[in-house]
């Protein structure tokens, strides 16, 4: 059996406004995050036409999420700790924002190069963390890895 390969990997740690930050193709004539399915009870992210929101957990999160892009579906990690979610994407223009739900200088610009539409698997952990400025909030420390390849094995 041959071994899904990597294509593309980026690592970003994008803003979190409303408890969300997108993997979103914003320069989509037709994709908006808003027509994305509503959130439920206990997801952590949902997924469709244009990408992804993601949820964080909290008061004030910070994040560090690495994104990868392979021929076909990867292992998962070895002991995927936290939560997690599957679904599924489409994008129109090939060009998706790892970013903020209003924009940031933090937003990463990732180049897909192969077509979708994908596949997606998120993994999420988080931790309680201290900062001295906001001691009465709920402050957390998020690692994601977000999982793509194309639903189709035509790379």
């Amino acid at each position: 059996m041959i071994e899904p390969t990597l294509l593309l990997r980026e690592s970003g740690s994008p803003w979190v406004d409303y408890h969300q930050f997108v993997l979103f193709d914003v320069e989509s004539a037709e994709a908006r995050a808003s027509d994305l399915p509503p959130k439920t009870d206990g997801a952590i992210a949902v997924s469709g036409h244009g990408g992804g929101k993601f949820f964080t957990l909290g008061d004030m999160t910070d994040v560090e999420v690495d994104f990868e892009l392979w021929t076909w579906e990867p292992t998962p990690p070895a002991s995927p700790d936290g939560d997690r979610f599957e679904g599924s994407f489409t994008v129109d223009t090939g060009r998706v924002v790892l970013g903020s739900v209003t924009g940031s200088p933090a937003d990463v610009i990732i180049e897909l190069p192969v077509p979708g539409p994908f596949q997606l698997r998120a993994f999420r952990t988080s931790a309680p963390a201290e900062n001295a400025d906001f001691p009465d909030l709920d402050y957390r420390h998020e690692r994601w890895l977000i999982q793509t390849w194309p639903s189709s094995t035509d790379t």
